[in-house]
């Protein structure tokens, strides 16, 4: 009783800003969960796949824009938040890597999308989601959650979501506005970034802008090793959809994509804020109290892996009656849920011991590690899917997606129970 009289002493504004978020972030979505099934009944599985396989390809670019820095650049912002020119050189340091990430990262994409010809019938739907990697060039969560305010971040994605997302209802009407319907939820990353730079300037916690090619430099080479596990888990995520559309009619692609993007909805509206509260606590604790830490990190995962394991429940119980609210075009999206309802829990397992265990407890080896795992998993989920798909289509992309997030679960917590045995304090941070 003592010890969780304490944990709730010491974690409370942490559990606030959790429970705050899982409100925020409930409506965050709830929203697209409604909007969801509207877009998968008006545009059918074929218009469908315009969306999910533009989603997909400019998550590319978002994944580039990002470079890991949601999670390296948090932790340096939590650690330097009180000293104002440190907090003022990270942050522009930070802003002029993901700009020329931004530069870089368009022709990427666009470039294959235009001129192999399995994929041009997208291009239209593509372009209409660029935004979603401009907005996330200019949109400062790290920058929110290593000062302590990730509520205000929280809420101006809840007001950018209830300004736009509705829209869809007045404009997305049948199949022909798939392209629409793609630059409707893309438009909220860029309404979300214009907020969220003037609520910035508004707080006005950084100084005026100074670059350094050298603080560039050393913001990106931190974050070097979470981009690569991040491009490694691209692969099963969206490049599974890109080989998919190799394989199968745009329908298939149309419920593939449907059928993750519920699963990861209904898995991430509890994961994300509970993780966005505790991650820049843990990396403060992983300086000032290590032992803390680790006892955070644990009851954190006894939480998180209840909350999956409810939201796993839900989704078999759930399944069965989608195919036929959505229509005849979905039949089998039910299978594909059933295939996908474990992934939650193991998807909540590899995140917690890698992002809390690894990198916000962990230095410079340990994110080498997490890097690693991912490094390992792509190439054995690229070796899963290409059969699977070919042989079953969707269904055998559905179990690649499963039997690689329970090898990612259980290659975290071997890295992870490897790290205790280090003492941290000897290693380089």
């Amino acid at each position: 009783m003592n010890l969780r009289r304490n944990y709730l002493k010491n974690n409370r504004k942490e559990l606030v800003d959790s429970l705050y978020l899982i409100a925020l972030q409930g409506v965050n979505k709830l929203l697209p969960l409604v909007v969801l099934p509207y877009l998968l009944a008006v545009l059918g599985a074929e218009g469908y796949a315009y969306v999910g396989f533009s989603l997909a390809v400019v998550q590319f670019a978002v994944l580039i824009v990002d470079f890991g820095f949601d999670l390296s650049a948090t932790k340096h912002v939590a650690i330097v938040r009180d000293n104002r020119a440190e907090l003022t050189k990270v942050f522009w340091s930070v802003v002029g890597a993901k700009v020329l990430l931004l530069a870089v990262s368009l022709p990427l994409i666009l470039i294959p999308v235009f001129f192999v010809p399995a994929y041009r019938p997208y291009a239209s739907a593509v372009l209409c989601t660029l935004p979603m990697a401009v907005g996330s060039a200019f949109t400062f969560m790290w920058m929110f959650q290593g000062i302590g305010k990730v509520r205000h971040m929280a809420i101006i994605n809840t007001l950018s979501k209830f300004l736009l997302l509705p829209l869809v209802f007045v404009f997305v009407k049948s199949e022909a506005d798939s392209t629409l319907a793609a630059f409707l939820q893309a438009s909220v990353y860029m309404l979300t970034a214009f907020v969220s730079c003037l609520w910035l300037w508004r707080l006005k916690m950084v100084d005026a802008p100074t670059f350094s090619w050298r603080s560039i430099r050393v913001e990106t080479s931190e974050s070097l090793p979470l981009f690569l596990s991040r491009a490694a888990t691209s692969v099963y995520t969206q490049l599974f959809v890109v080989i998919l559309a190799l394989f199968c009619a745009q329908d298939a692609v149309g419920r593939y994509t449907s059928a993750e993007a519920l699963m990861r909805a209904a898995c991430f509206i509890l994961y994300v804020p509970l993780t966005q509260a505790f991650f820049p606590r843990i990396s403060a604790l992983s300086v000032e109290d290590r032992e803390g830490g680790v006892r955070t990190m644990q009851q954190l995962l006894r939480l998180v892996v209840c909350a999956m394991l409810v939201v796993s429940i839900l989704i078999v119980l759930l399944a069965p009656q989608l195919p036929a609210l959505l229509g005849g075009k979905y039949e089998g999206l039910n299978t594909l849920l059933y295939i996908m309802a474990a992934a939650p829990i193991f998807i909540s397992i590899g995140a917690v011991y890698g992002q809390m265990g690894l990198i916000a407890l962990g230095n410079a080896r340990t994110k080498r590690w997490f890097r690693n795992v991912y490094l390992v998993v792509s190439p054995l989920a690229l070796a899963m899917l290409l059969p699977l798909a070919a042989l079953w289509h969707e269904y055998g992309a559905a179990f690649a997606l499963l039997l690689t997030e329970m090898l990612v679960a259980v290659l975290m917590y071997a890295a992870y129970m490897r790290s205790k045995k280090l003492t941290f304090s000897t290693l380089p941070q």
